[in-house]
């Protein structure tokens, strides 16, 4: 497959998802703060939303993958399996294990994909080795935390033009989504050949030193993304993801969008995305305030050898507005429309409800979560079609449709 994404709105033809696994039924109210949810979801309730969500997307023709399913082809390879495990290990900072978990006699390679979401405790472990690893006596005790943030699968990986940026995750709890995510888009034989413009293995000291995710990558066209500057994703991150997008020419202006750094406004995707050309959905609490917006150019440092001048990524302080600069970059007029309709006594809460989180399957045709109600009556006074779908356990992790995707093409017209 060749991935190819030049805006947010035009029609979509695939995605990747992860379907929600066990890695949920090892949420207690005791430790859920510490993997980022408000609550405890329901397991069955919310496959079964998350099943209507990606049914909904099939039967509009896009193409679903699973990288739950990509994951196994990938392990079924030894020498990918070692690589994937000892990395997954590293991170986990619990190295001593991994051999084991390299072991197919002891774990077939269905059982390490759900081992590598759903984590392991250290009964678990004892259990398959018969070894007694807790110092603490606890047996439930994770030797492997679960991953269960997986289900939003924007975050470890976006496709910008026909590259991909692989993230660097902010919070330990995630990083190995980012790593299972790479490690598909490197070695599963239907995704290797789509370059990884930032944050590949090859150069993981140049690429990787800060944090970015990928709910604050948005694609305005061709030539122009914005990242915002969170919770999650860096002002310096966002320099060097300039730099290496205009060396391989991938786009020519990027453009760094502060909001607050706040865990209610995460990524710039909870706050602001696009709907169609000229189309935007926002929360005007925070994105009326924005200010401080810095554009990237591509700049040339001076001679480096015989190779010319490096391609470097020149800072400049934007004068325009921020609505100005998207009048610009999509070259027409542009219609705001607010979370709620601006109705301040429920656009805090639609926005916490991922009301403004959309995720654009095609020109005017958005997908959002039934119970925003009053987003999805101000988007049809626009002309925008609502595809609403059951939330009532998908919302409790604190992500809407778009968070849920990983968008790897998008139908050619409108970029």
């Amino acid at each position: 497959m060749r991935f190819q994404i030049d805006n947010e709105y035009d029609t979509l033809e695939a995605v990747l998802v992860h379907r929600p696994g066990n890695e949920i039924d090892r949420l207690t109210h005791e430790n859920m703060q510490r993997f980022l949810f408000e609550d405890v979801p329901f397991l069955k309730r919310l496959q079964e939303e998350h099943d209507a969500f990606t049914g909904m997307m099939r039967d509009r023709g896009i193409e679903v993958v699973y990288l739950e399913q990509l994951l196994l082809d990938v392990l079924r390879d030894e020498g990918s399996r070692r690589e994937v495990v000892d990395e997954v290990c590293r991170t986990a900072m619990v190295p001593a294990i991994a051999d084991d978990l390299m072991d197919l006699k002891r774990w077939s390679a269905e059982e390490l994909v759900d081992v590598l979401f759903a984590g392991l405790t250290a009964d678990e472990y004892r259990a398959r080795t018969g070894e007694r690893v807790s110092s603490s006596g606890d047996e439930d005790v994770f030797l492997l935390a679960p991953a269960p943030n997986a289900y939003f699968s924007r975050d470890p990986a976006v496709v910008v033009g026909g590259g991909v940026i692989s993230s660097k995750m902010h919070y330990r709890e995630r990083v190995r989504e980012s790593v299972l995510v790479r490690a598909v888009l490197e070695r599963h034989a239907e995704y290797r050949d789509n370059p990884i413009t930032y944050g590949g293995t090859d150069k993981p000291s140049e690429d990787r030193p800060y944090t970015i995710e990928g709910g604050d990558v948005i694609i305005l066209s061709k030539d122009a993304v914005l990242v915002g500057a969170s919770e999650r994703t860096r002002s310096e991150t966002i320099e060097l993801l300039a730099k290496k997008c205009f060396q391989v020419g991938r786009v020519k202006r990027v453009y760094e969008i502060p909001i607050p750094t706040e865990r209610a406004f995460m990524h710039l995707d909870t706050v602001f995305t696009v709907v169609d050309r000229g189309l935007i959905l926002w929360y005007s609490e925070v994105m009326e305030k924005v200010e401080r917006i810095h554009r990237y150019e591509a700049g040339e440092a001076g001679e480096a050898g015989e190779a010319g001048g490096e391609v470097v990524a020149r800072r400049v302080k934007e004068e325009r507005g921020f609505v100005d600069v998207l009048r610009d970059e999509f070259g027409c007029d542009v219609t705001v429309v607010e979370t709620a309709g601006g109705r301040k006594q429920f656009a805090s809460r639609e926005q916490r409800t991922d009301g403004t989180n959309a995720l654009a399957i095609g020109p005017k045709l958005v997908c959002t979560y039934e119970r925003n109600e009053r987003t999805i009556a101000a988007l049809g006074e626009h002309g925008v079609t609502c595809v609403e779908i059951g939330d009532s356990e998908l919302v409790r992790g604190l992500g809407g449709p778009r968070c849920m995707t990983m968008p790897l093409r998008r139908g050619a017209g409108g970029g």
